[in-house]
């Protein structure tokens, strides 16, 4: 289902309702940029792979999480 959430995810967040809030993505040479805020679902973390994006920044529950998007989707 693309808009669960991974066993990773699961255990970095505590829940498998957790759906953190993506602040910023890191895309290589470009670096680190602002994310308009969408939720670190299964499917996003696959849509921004694919973008060529490795890593983003998430807020939940008042703590920021930078996640690598390989580990998160078990690959």
């Amino acid at each position: 289902m693309p808009d669960s959430v991974t066993s990773y995810g699961v255990g970095k967040f505590g829940s498998s309702e957790a759906r953190p809030k993506i602040v910023g993505v890191y895309a290589g040479a470009g670096g680190w940029k602002a994310a308009e805020g969408s939720r670190l679902t299964k499917g996003t973390a696959a849509q921004l792979r694919a973008e060529g994006v490795t890593m983003v920044r998430v807020r939940w529950r008042f703590r920021t999480h930078e996640i690598l998007l390989r580990r998160y989707l078990g690959g």
